[in-house]
């Protein structure tokens, strides 16, 4: 029903993807002496353990020429947050293990939605079916282990930068073509990523953040009662 939904996933996750894996000697004299892959792999390991996350930042999608925002927490096994995509604004929320998504007006419009089936949405949440393509990726979002799975998921090669200070923190810098991911020197998390050209930037913090409600049953709309 909705295209554009998949369309708009694919678009926020690849402004994520700005870095990939390395070559080189691995040592265990520390994290700053490992290569970007073992870097990468303790930051993966590291996200898992950690029961609050927050990601938010701003970028660019310069195929489309594309303003980007991202607003995610991660508290436990619930996940809530916001993406906005060329003035549209989607809201997706994971609790009780269940994932939903809340769209305005104009992203059903970008879709094709018929007005009657915008009329039956209206402000409710909408219930994300896993087995439903044109939904499906956007539960990634709320997914910890496919959201963080995508951000350090190889793309090119990359190298070392200089080590800096970000945020406050003491980081080891890995860089490409597309931007620069800074991560905490002490235990791999990371902190900030950076594009290139004034692209934008992506931050991130380990408060704590209160976990996700689901909504009521009469806030959410299930798709199988959507109109074809």
């Amino acid at each position: 029903m909705i295209t554009r939904a998949r369309t708009l996933t694919l678009v926020v996750a690849s402004a994520l993807v700005l870095v990939g894996c390395g070559s080189g000697s691995d040592s265990d004299d520390g994290i700053a002496d490992l290569s970007a892959t073992k870097i990468l792999a303790k930051a993966e390991k590291q996200l898992a353990q950690e029961e609050f996350i927050a990601v938010k930042g701003q970028g660019k999608d310069e195929d489309e020429g594309a303003e980007i925002a991202v607003d995610m927490s991660f508290a436990g096994k619930t996940a809530s947050g916001t993406v906005e995509f060329s003035g549209m604004t989607l809201k997706v929320l994971k609790a009780d293990g269940k994932s939903y998504f809340k769209a305005d007006k104009e992203f059903f419009e970008s879709s094709g939605a018929p007005a009657e089936t915008m009329d039956l949405i209206g402000d409710k949440w909408v219930a994300i079916d896993p087995g439903n393509q044109n939904f499906a990726e956007i539960g990634s979002f709320v997914s910890k282990k496919e959201f963080f799975d995508s951000l350090l998921d190889p793309e090119s090669k990359v190298t070392k930068g200089t080590e800096k200070k970000v945020n406050g923190v003491d980081c080891i810098a890995l860089k490409d073509k597309q931007g620069t991911f800074y991560f905490d020197k002490s235990n791999a998390r990371p902190i900030s990523l950076v594009a290139t050209s004034g692209a934008g930037s992506f931050d991130f913090s380990y408060d704590k953040v209160s976990e996700a409600q689901a909504p009521s049953a009469d806030e959410v709309l299930d798709l199988a009662n959507l109109p074809s």
